[in-house]
């Protein structure tokens, strides 16, 4: 039953790097989107400094871009949660039977 409960640990952390890594690519596409003339520049700063603040001020592009930013980012949390209930369940199926 471990074995079961590792294999769920290594799947979580795989998708917590693709959600990481799809996360990185949308965000850089939404920097990308935003451009940097005037207001945008400021934008494009805030994005960098305080993404949630920024988040909610884009339109367009810009704005569908950070959507999929933000779901990566719930879904990279949520593998890592899901990796550290399966390695806490993993150690006590371990344990339990020795």
């Amino acid at each position: 039953m471990s074995q079961l409960a590792y294999i769920v640990v290594y799947l979580a952390l795989a998708g917590a790097m693709a959600s990481w890594i799809a996360g990185a690519v949308f965000y850089i596409r939404t920097l990308s989107a935003i451009g940097s003339d005037g207001e945008n520049a400021r934008l494009k700063w805030l994005a960098v400094v305080a993404w949630p603040f920024a988040a909610g001020q884009l339109k367009g592009v810009a704005a569908e871009h950070a959507a999929k930013v933000n779901k990566s980012i719930v879904a990279f949390l949520a593998c890592l949660l899901i990796a550290v209930m399966a390695t806490a369940a993993a150690t006590n199926l371990h344990r339990l039977g020795k």
